[in-house]
Parts: structure tokens; C-alpha cells; sequence
């Protein structure tokens, strides 16, 4: 008795395995959705996937780099502080030309990497606070590369904060904004 029990798994499983409907042999497939909504039959019968049209489709675009062991002095003299940067653009953009170096480009553009780079950088070495919490000079930083780059809809900043001087323990900070979005007062 075990035999054809085990004959119709066999069956079974091959037959799920091939895309034909349980009980269905090769050429003898069951009736398939056609994309018009109706069913065809017959061995020539393929199940069709459904496409969806452009106006179904959604994308994110993000970039992200790092910019690591930057002196800051933030806090103490010789401080160094690595930040990982990673934003999302606000829609879908033109290209501005591959340059390395990066330059400037129009507001419906992608900008370069480079460029954001360079700037968070200055901004950083620069900055004027360096008494500051790290939540509140990332948040500052945000805030900078928001301003100066409309097509960044959402930036995430990641400060790591090594250990240093009186501060024995690794530490960092991660700011995520979003254009539009509220926030807390300060």
C-alpha cells in the first residue's frame, strides 16, 4: 500500500516543481490567466507575471561615503571624529556629467558627492562651538548640507566619537532629517 501513496507524493512534488497544477501532466496543463484577464488552454498554456506599468513604480535614490578620522578638535584639541554620511534624494534627477572632482550643479541635478564632502568638512574643522554636544553639531551639520543642497530630501549622520583624554569610552551620535518634517525646539 505504501507504494502508490508514495508514487502520488512523487507526483505531487514533481509536478510543483515543473509549475503544472497538482494533478495536471505535461500537456495538460490547467487553464492559465492571459493578460487580458481571460485563460487560455492547453499545452501552450505559460502563467504570465504581471508587469506593473512606470506609473506604479517607486524609487529611492540614496549615496553614502564616509569621511573618517577628521580632526575636529570638537570637545578636546586633536580630537578626531569619523562621520558616515548617507542621504536620499528628492526625486528622481538629472546627471551632472561624471567629474571627479565634483562642481557645481543646478538644483534638479544630483550633486556630487565630493561636493557635499568638501563642505562637511569645512563646516566641521570650522565650526564655531566646540563646547557643543555632538547631537547638536551633527544636527548642525544636517542642517547646513539641507540648506545648501535642495535635492537632498533626507540626510542620516553618523559621528563616531573615539575614545580621548578625559573621555575613556567610544562613543557617537546619529542625526537622521528629513526635509519637511518638524522637529523639536531648542
Amino acid at each position: 500500500m505504501r507504494t502508490p501513496r508514495l508514487a502520488l507524493v512523487c507526483v505531487i512534488a514533481v509536478s510543483l516543481m515543473a509549475g503544472w497544477p497538482c494533478g495536471a501532466a505535461p500537456g495538460k496543463q490547467a487553464a492559465a490567466a492571459t493578460p487580458s484577464g481571460g485563460t487560455k488552454t492547453g499545452a501552450d498554456s505559460v502563467p504570465t507575471k504581471r508587469v506593473p506599468a512606470d506609473g506604479e513604480l517607486k524609487e529611492t535614490l540614496s549615496f553614502r561615503f564616509a569621511i573618517l578620522n577628521l580632526m575636529t578638535n570638537h570637545q578636546f584639541d586633536g580630537q578626531l571624529n569619523s562621520f558616515h554620511v548617507e542621504y536620499e534624494y528628492a526625486g528622481s534627477l538629472e546627471g551632472g556629467g561624471f567629474d571627479p572632482q565634483g562642481h557645481a550643479v543646478g538644483a534638479n541635478t544630483f550633486p556630487y558627492f565630493q561636493s557635499v564632502r568638501n563642505d562637511i568638512i569645512q563646516f566641521a574643522t570650522e565650526y564655531k562651538d566646540k563646547n557643543n554636544f555632538y547631537e547638536l553639531f551633527g544636527e548642525d551639520i544636517c542642517r547646513f548640507v539641507m540648506r545648501k543642497y535642495p535635492q537632498i530630501r533626507k540626510i542620516t549622520l553618523t559621528i563616531d566619537i573615539p575614545a580621548y583624554k578625559e573621555v575613556d569610552l567610544d562613543r557617537g551620535a546619529t542625526i537622521v532629517m528629513v526635509r519637511g518634517a518638524t522637529r523639536a525646539k531648542r
